[in-house]
């Protein structure tokens, strides 16, 4: 799998972040994770292997004309501020 956009480990701002999770968080209201484990989830939410998708041709009226499944070999990641991963696309 291909990842455009993707940076080498420790580079990315978020990285940077301690976690904070078990140090008064917890215990804190609200209940929420700390800003790391937010991003580390992002991350972990990026495909690392090609899969593949249904990919339907359609015709200008809107049926679909054909059906076929494409094999996704590279994606390209949307990062935000502290260069964490917003999405991604292919």
């Amino acid at each position: 799998m291909k990842i455009n956009n993707s940076k080498p480990k420790g580079v990315a701002l978020w990285e940077s972040i301690k976690c904070c999770c078990g140090v008064g968080v917890v215990n804190s209201f609200p209940l929420v994770e700390c800003s790391h484990c937010r991003f580390q989830k992002c991350w972990d939410s990026v495909p690392q292997k090609n899969f593949t998708v249904n990919n339907d041709i359609i015709d200008k009226n809107g049926k679909i004309t054909k059906k076929q499944n494409k094999t996704v070999s590279e994606i390209t990641l949307v990062r935000g501020s502290f260069d964490d991963v917003i999405g991604w696309t292919f």
